[in-house]
């Protein structure tokens, strides 16, 4: 097949080694296993998903090699129906670390971007990899939201009944725009997170993230939207996950939501449930008796960057 090669000019050779970036095929699915083999204990998602990576149109996933062996991967996702691209699965294989390979390939994808028209490029990765956010600055992106995260696992925990006298309401896309317009207080970041990636709050944001998901909001007897909440369950190298995204501005009602994913995630078949969540929310988790406080300077992150016309 033939093999797509990329311009790297800026990436010098080390004395006997031959270094390359290229546009990777689905023919080097082994080179990518042998890679994320070295990541998370050999439980990275990227392997599963890079078959559709590298047929898919709107994505194009970039390697680095020295000699034969790929040392550096990452995908760039172009979103369909906009100038919004993704910079995502970026990994260094192990033993090739802390040589700014990561910084190089991000650099590759950025200019990749900008040769396809795209305006903005989006980045997430989590408050505790260091070496992830010092990629992403180095390559000019900026923090522009940071929700709080944490993890439950089977078996589920104990926790109070959802309230008879709370009525969640399913709405569209287009009312929570409506609502978000008059209680803009309730969603206490830029951007809505949905599982691993983040939407703006506009209505194309809203439109996209509805369509993974149902919108619930509940509504005070006075006509106050005291929170918003959403779900989305993901399979993961054959296990299921569900991922929940919760804001409130009244810590009651946040408890109660939270009765009610716990109650949901037990009724499915997944074997855990991460929850994203506001800053106020974040605060109110410290306090349900059953969020390890391993989590509790955890956040999840999305960096941007706004590309040259």
């Amino acid at each position: 097949m033939l093999h797509h090669w990329v311009d790297m000019g800026h990436l010098p050779e080390r004395p006997n080694m031959a270094v390359s970036l290229r546009r990777l095929q689905t023919d080097d699915q082994s080179e990518v296993d042998s890679l994320c083999a070295t990541v998370w204990d050999g439980t990275d998602y990227v392997p599963s998903r890079f078959a559709y990576w590298a047929s898919s149109e709107a994505n194009s996933v970039l390697g680095i090699f020295e000699e034969q062996e790929l040392v550096a991967i990452v995908n760039l996702e172009a979103v369909p129906g906009t100038r919004i691209g993704w910079v995502e699965g970026l990994r260094v294989k192990a033993g090739h670390r802390n040589k700014g390979l990561g910084t190089r390939i991000v650099n590759a994808v950025v200019d990749a971007a900008q040769k396809k028209g795209l305006e903005l490029l989006r980045y997430a990765t989590g408050s505790l990899n260091n070496e992830s956010m010092a990629v992403a600055r180095k390559c000019g992106f900026t923090l522009a939201t940071e929700v709080g995260y944490f993890k439950l696992e089977r078996p589920y925990p104990n926790h109070p009944k959802p309230s008879p006298v709370v009525t969640p309401l399913r709405v569209d896309a287009e009312r929570l725009l409506e609502l978000l317009a008059a209680f803009s207080e309730v969603i206490d970041v830029e951007r809505l997170p949905i599982a691993w990636s983040f939407d703006s709050k506009d209505k194309a944001g809203l439109e996209r993230i509805g369509s993974q998901t149902q919108f619930r909001v509940v509504i005070a007897e006075d006509g106050t939207m005291n929170a918003l909440y959403y779900s989305k369950f993901v399979e993961d190298e054959n296990r299921m996950r569900g991922t929940f995204h919760v804001f409130a501005a009244d810590r009651a009602i946040f408890v109660d939501i939270m009765s009610r994913c716990v109650d949901e995630v037990e009724r499915s078949e997944a074997s855990g449930a991460s929850f994203f969540v506001g800053p106020r929310a974040k605060e109110w988790s410290r306090s349900l008796g059953y969020v390890s406080d391993e989590f509790d300077d955890r956040a999840f992150l999305l960096f941007e960057k706004q590309l040259a016309d």
